[in-house]
């Protein structure tokens, strides 16, 4: 009721003509941080309304400190040109105000070395923001830009903690040997170098967490004394060889797909790491430098098309593992057949002496469910153990069940429809 009486007399002060300021304005009266953070959601143009709408809004205007531009190119040259031009006297209006988060994500289209000009100058007057997160997508529309290398103040900026980077062509990083402050890196549709990975290691010492999507580069090494967290995202790309070394990381997550013939490798050298998730095509013990003690493990192995795995891929992977406490097998992981339990004891796996949980995807054949009631015979601590088998496969349940399990783990069926 009283919500009502407070329209009321907002609709009776508007047709006796009162001045519009004498009306309660709700925006205004929020805390700047909750302003700031509405603020933080709307477009560009949006937000220059509000800043025309009072005084208060146009103070919340220029000193909110999450900045968004964002423009896609659809052929209009003169409407990109002007929503550029609007956003050079935005940063120009708010002056020297605390920028937390700065996102660009723009379609480059008119002429490529003024729009490049506006963004390096964008990027300084962040850097004098302080600004902590750097988010830059630059799409080419002709795709005719070479390189693109981002200005050294930015890495020197000591507030910069995050940077997301998507270019689709070449980054060049700086070549001088002055340290960043950044802990977050999000790489995306770039091509790098091998100046890349010396960067990396030399000036990245707060360096926690890494990502590489769809990176460009025939080698890839990753040498840190602070990284935490590792993970790579590859599908049909030309990189060749993976190298991971890493006394504190923990964590390392690897999509490797490709479906050619050709030398590959990945190798890991992390004595502290205690998740690793791998999807993909390769898997070489003689690639692991040191055995994996490990919290948890997720393996899905995807087979290249027309190309037949090798099945010891997985099994060399598991002997690498020496301890291990939570175990994920994806059905094509543990595909082949004719491997018995027996087979699985010939190949000392000693991952078991720690395993607490383990979830298995069953596939055609034995092989999966041999491994499972080899698991049940030797984890002694294990605590329960979740297997997914196929519809026609209900004989599964009398055959593992009937196992001599050495811990009293709670072995839980789950029937899953085939695709």
């Amino acid at each position: 009721m009283e919500h009502k009486d407070k329209l009321l007399a907002i609709a009776n002060s508007q047709a006796q003509g009162l001045c519009p300021e004498s009306v309660v304005d709700r925006f205004s009266n929020l805390p700047d941080e909750v302003a700031h953070q509405i603020l933080s959601l709307v477009s560009l143009k949006e937000l220059i309304r509000v800043g025309s709408l009072s005084k208060r809004c146009r103070g919340l205007y220029l000193s909110t400190p999450s900045l968004k531009f964002w423009s896609s190119y659809y052929g209009d040259k003169q409407g990109q040109l002007n929503l550029l031009n609007s956003f050079d006297r935005f940063l120009i209006l708010r002056g020297g105000n605390t920028v937390q988060k700065f996102q660009v994500h723009l379609d480059l289209c008119s002429s490529l070395p003024d729009e490049i000009f506006r963004v390096i100058t964008w990027i300084h007057i962040a850097a004098r923001c302080n600004v902590e997160v750097l988010d830059l997508q630059l799409r080419v529309y002709k795709n005719d830009m070479a390189s693109f290398e981002l200005p050294s103040c930015i890495f020197l900026c000591g507030s910069l903690r995050s940077l997301i980077v998507t270019l689709y062509t070449v980054l060049k990083v700086p070549s001088f040997a002055g340290s960043t402050n950044l802990r977050h890196l999000n790489l995306s549709y770039v091509q790098i170098d091998d100046g890349f990975s010396k960067w990396i290691s030399n000036s990245c010492k707060c360096m926690k967490e890494l990502q590489l999507y769809h990176v460009g580069a025939v080698n890839i090494t990753i040498e840190s004394s602070s990284l935490e967290s590792f993970r790579f995202v590859s599908v049909q790309n030309d990189t060749c060889h993976l190298n991971i070394t890493g006394e504190k990381l923990e964590d390392i997550h690897v999509n490797w797909e490709y479906y050619q013939r050709g030398s590959r490798s990945l190798t890991i050298s992390a004595p502290n790491l205690k998740y690793f998730k791998w999807i993909g095509s390769l898997l070489n013990r003689q690639n692991l430098r040191e055995s994996m003690c490990l919290e948890k493990a997720e393996i899905f192995l995807k087979p290249r098309r027309g190309i037949c795995e090798n099945f010891d891929n997985a099994s060399e992977f598991l002997c690498s593992i020496c301890r291990v406490k939570v175990l994920l097998l994806s059905h094509e992981t543990i595909k082949a057949r004719g491997c018995n339990r027996k087979y699985w004891k010939s190949q000392n796996l000693n991952f078991t002496d720690q395993l607490k949980e383990v979830t298995i995807e069953l596939s055609n054949g034995f092989n999966a469910m041999e491994l499972a009631r080899y698991i049940l015979e030797q984890a002694q601590h294990l605590e329960k153990m979740f297997i997914f088998y196929l519809p026609h496969q209900s004989y599964v349940i009398k055959r593992v069940n009937q196992s001599k399990k050495v811990s009293a783990a709670k072995i839980v069926f789950r029937k899953k429809q085939q695709r």
